[in-house]
């Protein structure tokens, strides 16, 4: 691989002397200022001029590999990003926080005015689109088409640039870097180029597209304060599949649009979408949904996936940004992933750029609507009885004879390539609703759910004094727990709870949460603990599981026994219940279990979720 710093070097030799002879001259100068005058204002010319990029006015200024195979290394990609930014003074490459290398996560923006304050380019009505790259290192090839991208439209390849009169452009250059780092040709099995590429696993081995909400990274805890500081209207991660075998070179996914309130996934599922597929389709890299199948033949029918909040566009979805995750198709060669991919990345922003006021008016409608609305959806399904039908491209399926080991295995004939039409399912119901309450109280001890909901700015208030508040609180009747551990956790799985009202008693310094705000879907699918990936599903609140308080065979009988004497009415329903159920009167530990549990001794604590829900509106003693 060459060497970024080693090229820029050997591009400024010969343009200027040595150190020791620059300083005589520089002496020179200074003793004989008067008389020298000239000749010194000529030397400052030439110094700044070879200090200068020596690249003329629309020509590249980097060089990228990918049509030999070659993807660049992590330290490439930052070097080629930082001389873009340097030559072009509508391009700024800036930092957020530290990944888990240890290393900063970088937002490259090119803004056409030179303004780098996503308030101030809000005040200007400009749309903002926030490209992601790298998250899986070992499918790069939206790093390279991100930095053609960045190249061209910087240096107005045929006028590209025009997108910038009203849009914003950001890039994440890696944002998996430890596993960009973690650079070898023997990573992704399925893959044959690039010929070197980075790993799965961020430096903690994690998956980071299955971080967005948990945030157990550094690198999600960075992305999210991106996020929600530049709140960009359109949002892309580019990713490769080995998922299916078909004749395309890039599939998409897109956020699901039953997602959106209605005026915005109208908008982004009739018009939005369909048009990136016909400027695609324009092109030389026709698009298709990804191929998720339905039964066993793609002739079948494929169905759009569903993105839950732990992937980057589900999370997107949460504050009602237009999101689209792009797959490209590994079994293609890489400069042609590389090439679909850049394709796609400029029909993006030019529909965006070409739809701005679009946009932002059905985002602020949709956000405006969130504000109101009453009843949020936790759960979808696909509609089976509804789709719509595309033409598929595809190889005939069949069983073959593997060249390794000579056995039969499935695989694809690329022989017998074909043309058809299938269902294409893109349409879910809600099949769990709840409704949304006033606010909800989560208890300052738990401070890592608290950290994470701050990171994502979410307003939240602490409550002044000690407070007892009739509230709404959730009792967990059952659940089950995955047996593999998946992304560092062993997720919560079949909720079965019920509500019940109480009096609880909360502190000073508890957190209210308002549902008055633009967050308010985040917070309700972080909250709500039957939602697809709410704190609760992750293990965040696995403590109140686990009972603090218990009672003993031989050592609560005292106390069971003055209860009993103490509350005639129960003491006759327990006699009633030992004359009706003969196994009962016959087993010890039961009928105390029955005292322990259905009197003021039980653990209420047990299984409550600690959130609580106010579901009607109130004065509360709160701070700022």
């Amino acid at each position: 691989m060459r060497n970024i710093g080693n090229r820029r070097n050997m591009g400024n030799k010969g343009n200027i002397g040595n150190t020791t002879s620059l300083q005589y001259l520089l002496q020179l100068i200074t003793t004989n200022f008067n008389k020298l005058l000239p000749i010194t204002i000529i030397f400052f010319v030439i110094i700044t001029s070879c200090t200068r990029e020596n690249n003329k006015p629309g020509e590249t200024l980097i060089q990228l590999s990918y049509e030999e195979d070659i993807t660049p290394s992590y330290y490439e990609i930052i070097e080629m990003y930082k001389k873009l930014a340097k030559h072009y003074p509508q391009a700024k490459l800036l930092e957020y926080g530290k990944t888990d290398a240890g290393k900063p996560l970088h937002l490259f923006v090119i803004s056409s005015n030179k303004d780098f304050d996503p308030v101030s380019i809000r005040k200007d009505n400009k749309i903002i689109v926030l490209i992601n790259n790298g998250i899986h290192p070992g499918e790069p090839c939206g790093i390279d088409a991100s930095l053609q991208f960045a190249d061209d439209i910087l240096r107005n390849k045929n006028g590209m640039a025009k997108y910038l009169e009203n849009t914003v452009i950001c890039i994440i250059p890696v944002y998996n870097v430890g596993g960009c780092l973690n650079r070898s040709a023997w990573h992704r099995t399925g893959q044959t180029s690039p010929k070197e590429c980075g790993y799965r696993g961020n430096a903690k081995n994690l998956d980071l597209n299955r971080d967005f909400v948990k945030m157990d990274t550094e690198n999600a805890k960075a992305f999210a304060t991106i996020f929600r500081k530049w709140k960009p209207d359109v949002f892309l991660d580019t990713h490769t599949t080995n998922g299916s075998e078909h004749q395309y070179t890039i599939t998409l996914i897109p956020v699901q649009p039953d997602y959106y309130p209605k005026v915005l996934g109208n908008f982004f599922r009739n018009e939005m979408v369909p048009a990136l597929y016909e400027k695609m389709a324009e092109g030389d890299y026709e698009m298709i949904p990804y191929v998720s199948y339905r039964n066993r033949s793609v002739k079948k029918g494929i169905y759009l996936d569903v993105q839950t909040p732990r992937f980057s566009t589900g999370y997107a979805s949460l504050f009602n940004t237009l999101g689209f995750m792009t797959e490209n198709h590994v079994y293609k060669d890489f400069p042609d992933r590389v090439k679909s991919a850049y394709n796609f990345i400029k029909a993006l922003v030019e529909f965006t750029s070409e739809n701005g006021d679009e946009i932002s008016e059905k985002r602020k409608l949709a956000n405006r609507e969130l504000l109101t609305q009453s009843e949020f959806a936790l759960d979808f399904t696909v509609d089976t009885n509804r789709f719509d039908t595309i033409i598929f491209k595809g190889y005939e399926a069949e069983i073959g004879t593997s060249p390794v080991t000579g056995l039969e295995r499935f695989g694809f004939n690329k022989n017998k390539a074909f043309e058809t039409k299938i269902p294409f399912y893109q349409y879910y119901y809600p099949t769990k609703i709840i409704k949304k309450p006033e606010m909800y109280i989560i208890p300052q001890a738990w401070s890592e759910v608290i950290d994470r909901i701050k990171i994502n700015s979410i307003e939240m208030f602490p409550l002044k004094k000690d407070t007892i508040l009739e509230v709404e609180v959730y009792y967990f009747d059952d659940h089950e727990n995955s047996v593999r551990a998946y992304n560092g956790h062993h997720l919560h799985r079949n909720i079965k709870l019920h509500p019940e009202m109480q009096k609880v008693q909360f502190f000073e310094g508890d957190y209210v949460i308002l549902l008055n705000q633009e967050g308010n879907k985040y917070i309700v699918e972080l909250l709500e603990p039957e939602s697809h990936d709410s704190f609760f599903r992750w293990n965040f609140f696995d403590p109140c599981l686990e009972s603090r308080e218990y009672f003993s065979s031989y050592g609560f009988e005292e106390n069971a026994l003055k209860y009993l004497d103490e509350h005639p009415k129960f003491k006759a329903e327990f006699e009633k219940k030992k004359k009706e159920d003969k196994e009962f009167a016959s087993n010890h530990r039961a009928q105390l279990g029955y005292i322990y549990y259905n009197t003021e001794w039980a653990d209420k604590r047990h299984n409550r979720y600690p959130v609580a829900r106010i579901n009607k509106k109130m004065k509360l003693p709160l701070g700022k």
